[in-house]
């Protein structure tokens, strides 16, 4: 049940403060090895979420993912799969999948920016992390993560689309393509003091950011592909995608300054979201309805009527 209310600065303030009461709130995971995770924090998602199809005889069960009442068993399975054939191969698969994406027979298990999720992403951390790494490692490193577009979602406006590479031989470019057609290179080298920390036997692992803003309000409205290759200085290459969704307005940029109004509009508070009524935009009358994204730290607007 919704609560109507008018829109004031107040209600705007209430929505952030809740979100990022929620983000801090979010499960880290910090100081523990893969496994030690997966039992304190993973296999009870896994028990009560997957383990009805991905069990011998389940629906899933001539799949990969086949998992028992075995802890220790339930992290190996997921070990094996996620770093075939190569360290951190399809932990973007096992996120994609339990949303609903990648084909997922059995649908949305846990949706993006729970807190299930977080744990499932902590995991895939911890999962592909090099063991040890530091002083007397010799293997070989070479990661790519697409942070933005977020995959299974949508977006509109001026966003990022951003992430990060490593590799042991050092990266050479960073390749963007959309639904499949090259467009450009991505910047590469910014500052991410967090990867820095997680590969500190990766020179220059702390300036492996890549990040441009980009109108997705250009693209026409529905699904939409962007995939980013990295290729090292070895001529090795890798890469991810992220499919999501695009809803705009009639113009691709809105440049009048006061072309859009909230005079006459309402507003109603969800726990995780905000509806605003009658809100004129270049003209036009609109519904809108706006959730908190987490690695956009702000409000995005993801439904207009």
């Amino acid at each position: 049940m919704t609560r109507r209310v008018r829109q004031s600065p107040a209600d705007a303030g209430l929505v952030s403060i809740v979100g990022l009461i929620w983000l801090f709130a979010a499960n880290i995971a910090t100081g523990q090895t893969a496994e030690a995770f997966y039992a304190s924090d993973v296999d009870s998602i896994v028990q009560g979420k997957c383990i009805t199809c991905h069990r011998s005889g389940g629906q899933a069960g001539g799949t990969e993912l086949r998992f028992t009442s075995s802890v220790s068993g339930n992290h190996g399975v997921f070990d094996s799969f996620v770093n075939s054939p190569s360290k951190g191969a399809r932990a973007s698969r096992v996120l994609s999948k339990i949303t609903g994406g990648s084909g997922h027979g059995g649908g949305q298990q846990v949706s993006q920016g729970s807190a299930d999720y977080q744990t499932f992403s902590d995991y895939m951390d911890l999962l592909t992390s090099v063991d040890e790494p530091g002083e007397g490692s010799s293997e070989e490193v070479f990661r790519l993560s697409l942070e933005e577009p977020i995959n299974d979602e949508t977006h509109m406006g001026v966003g990022n689309l951003r992430g990060w590479a490593v590799a042991s031989s050092g990266i050479h470019k960073i390749e963007v393509l959309l639904d499949g057609a090259y467009l450009y290179d991505a910047p590469y080298g910014g500052s991410r003091g967090d990867v820095g920390k997680k590969f500190p036997e990766v020179q220059n692992s702390g300036e492996s950011g890549f990040s441009l803003a980009y109108n997705y309000s250009g693209l026409s409205f529905g699904e939409h592909t962007f995939t980013v290759v990295a290729h090292t200085e070895l001529g090795e290459t890798k890469e991810t995608s992220a499919t999501f969704n695009v809803v705009r307005f009639d113009k691709s940029f809105i440049s009048d300054p006061d072309g859009v109004s909230f005079d006459g509009a309402s507003c109603s508070l969800e726990t995780n979201a905000v509806n605003l009524s009658d809100v004129s935009v270049d003209g036009g009358l609109y519904d809108l309805r706006l959730i908190w994204r987490k690695s956009e730290q702000g409000l995005e607007i993801v439904e207009i009527r």
